[in-house]
């Protein structure tokens, strides 16, 4: 037999599908000029799917833009498909349940990935150097495929076809290196799949075979109710009310929440304001680090792990249902609390602090007490070190005849993260001549200083999360840490 020397990819792929070269050429051409087998016109303004389409179709599988759009999720499977999700747009990064899940499922050698960078145009990097190559990759490069364990025989076409048209790929099945794998599905910035009738057949609560053959809602372009928010019947009626706190007005301006009980005893949601620009941010020995633009390292007050994950979740789901509620306890004891402080040590203190103000304002004809944060402002130390002051206020609230909360009595603080202080600044509202002369105002703001310990975290992980700042560094550890604390009891 003789020896076939392959010179370059292309050469390489004519080889694997057993077409002469400049017929497979012609192929690729034709079929990337009209996308015949494209599923639907989207692909042509995808450029990594518009750039392979043509060669697929050499193997005779499909590409979708969309694997949820009702003609195709409907549509009988003829034959493999590589598509996108809706619900999963540029840099929908897993969360740690989603990361878990795709782990326990590749572990167990069920499910298989491709890594594809798209800037990168090396033939071969071992592991550990395709991984320190993708964490410095731009959102736009870094793609993962996932599929299931029978579409092994697409998935290695797909691989294929990636690298032959100068894209660096690293494939992943049966549970092999499995740190490395789950590293780069946590910090996939486009997560893609491989439908087919095996995939679908297959039950799993991995996300993207999860959504495999489900069609988008009626006059949507989601599979939810809430875009990118999945329906979960159970997880709502135990949350607190969604609301934003911004809803209860302040001293100038009335409250916009028709209840006669205000929902959500904590809510937090300022956004901090920084002394820098900051423009990455990674996790290592336990702790926080951000960059600013000027190359500066800063260096963070000490939190422990559990409690940064928790305040890290609470923010990821705070943006996704907009709603500020973390704790919230009714007339007859019954607490919500947030499922991203459920059974944490946070969670407990939080929900702890929330019982308190009534005990130090024992005597106004209010419904209910709401700690809120007012403004948060982190600020420059010594040594490149950052600290943070949390104005914070306890509000008391009633309805009036119009059925709208009104705050009758606010009382406004200010604590500093660096000498760990509260200070009382004023009190306003139209119940105030009724406090006592002798309330322990010192007392009950000492009281709140761990929500609004808390809330500095929450605003400055709010403030890296609308401008999008770069973590990809050490993201995955920090994903994978335990939160778990004291147990949220159902009744206090």
């Amino acid at each position: 037999m003789p020896v076939h020397w392959i010179s370059s990819p292309l050469e390489r792929l004519s080889w694997q599908c057993r077409l002469p070269l400049p017929v497979l050429l012609s192929v690729m051409l034709f079929s990337s000029a009209v996308l015949g087998e494209a599923l639907d016109d989207a692909v042509a303004e995808d450029v990594f799917l518009s750039t392979v389409a043509g060669a697929l179709a050499a193997y005779e599988i499909d590409v979708a833009h969309n694997l949820n759009a009702r003609n195709i999720a409907r549509g009988r499977i003829q034959q493999p498909r590589l598509g996108r999700f809706p619900d999963l747009p540029l840099n929908t990064l897993p969360s740690s349940e989603e990361i878990n899940l795709w782990e326990a499922d590749y572990s167990g050698g069920a499910i298989g990935g491709i890594a594809i960078l798209t800037d990168s145009s090396a033939t071969e990097l071992g592991a550990e150097q395709f991984l320190d190559r993708w964490l410095h990759a731009s959102d736009e490069a870094r793609l993962f495929v996932t599929f299931y364990k029978e579409d092994i025989s697409p998935a290695e076409k797909i691989a294929s076809v990636a690298g032959a048209y100068g894209f660096t790929t690293l494939q992943f099945s049966g549970g092999d290196n499995l740190a490395v794998a789950g590293n780069l599905y946590a910090t996939a910035a486009q997560r893609l799949a491989i439908d087919s009738r095996a995939a679908r057949r297959y039950r799993t609560g991995v996300t993207e075979l999860s959504f495999l053959g489900e069609r988008v809602r009626r006059n949507s372009n989601s599979l939810f109710s809430d875009a990118g928010v999945p329906d979960d019947n159970s997880l709502a009626r135990s949350e607190p009310s969604v609301f934003l706190k911004e809803t209860l007005g302040d001293e100038f301006t009335q409250s916009t929440i028709r209840e006669i009980v205000v929902p959500g005893g904590v809510a937090l949601g300022e956004t901090a304001t920084l002394p820098v620009s900051i423009v990455t941010m990674s996790y290592s020995n336990g702790a926080i680090h951000l960059q600013s633009a000027e190359g500066e390292r800063f260096a963070l007050p000490q939190i422990e792990k559990s409690t940064l994950k928790a305040v890290f979740d609470f923010v990821q789901r705070s943006e996704a249902i907009r709603s500020d509620s973390i704790v919230d306890i009714d007339a007859d004891g019954r607490v919500r609390i947030s499922s991203a402080f459920r059974d944490t040590d946070p969670g407990f203190d939080i929900m702890h602090a929330d019982t308190l103000p009534f005990k130090y304002v024992p005597n106004l004809a209010v419904t209910k007490s709401v700690i809120i944060d007012i403004g948060v402002d982190w600020f420059t130390g010594e040594n490149k070190t950052l600290a943070f002051e949390t104005g914070f206020e306890v509000r008391f609230l009633s309805a009036d005849n119009m059925r709208i909360a009104q705050t009758r009595v606010a009382l406004a603080y200010a604590y500093n993260s660096a000498s760990e202080s509260v200070t009382y600044h004023d009190a306003w509202g139209r119940d105030v001549p009724r406090l006592r002369n002798n309330l322990d105002y010192a007392g009950l703001g000492n009281e709140m200083a761990v929500v609004a310990h808390h809330a500095g975290w929450v605003a400055l992980l709010r403030k890296l999360h609308e401008e999008q700042v770069p973590f990809l560094e050490g993201r995955y550890e920090f994903m994978k840490l335990d939160k778990t604390g004291r147990n949220t009891p159902s009744r206090y």
